[in-house]
């Protein structure tokens, strides 16, 4: 038996055929270009993180090193900034967005320890920063602010000296 197919019944078949290849390549094109956005995004919430965690780092160091003015670091966004913290919150205002909008809040509380072989004093400090980005803070509904908090016992240093100094 022969089967014979007449040319006019195969008529655009090659041409569906690659239309559905384009339409598979361009799907494909999109993930990865919807792929290449999702990782941006993600790297430069790493970058904020990072940057984050740098400065609160930087400002523990701080009152570390000027630990018997410990309690002229605390702020909270309201008011005036203290003298101490003008230039550490200039530059967390230019490496973290939005970061005017929502200030650094720094507590410094003083904490006795009773327990345990030595009694001491030290103070709780407590950094917290936040951000924003751009497309976040134009969007409706606005999303909250990121946020990170570092948080660390510094002790009193004052004569007599106590072991933790």
């Amino acid at each position: 038996m022969t089967c014979n197919i007449r040319p006019t019944t195969q008529r655009g078949a090659l041409l569906l055929e690659g239309l559905i290849g384009i339409l598979l390549f361009s799907i494909g094109i999109l993930a990865v270009v919807a792929l290449q956005g999702s990782a941006t995004k993600a790297v430069t919430q790493a970058k904020f993180r990072s940057d984050a965690s740098f400065m609160a780092d930087q400002l523990i160091g701080q009152v570390w090193a000027n630990r018997t003015n410990a309690a002229a670091y605390t702020y909270c966004g309201g008011g005036a900034v203290p003298a101490v913290l003008t230039k550490w919150i200039a530059d967390v205002n230019a490496r973290l967005p939005n970061s005017t909008t929502y200030p650094p809040c720094i507590q410094v509380t003083p904490t006795n320890f009773a327990s345990g072989p030595v009694a001491y004093a030290a103070n709780q400090v407590n950094v917290t920063l936040f951000w924003q980005t751009a497309d976040e803070f134009s969007s409706v509904p606005k999303p909250p602010a990121h946020s990170l908090s570092f948080g660390t016992l510094i002790p009193f240093c004052s004569p007599p000296a106590t072991p933790q100094c």
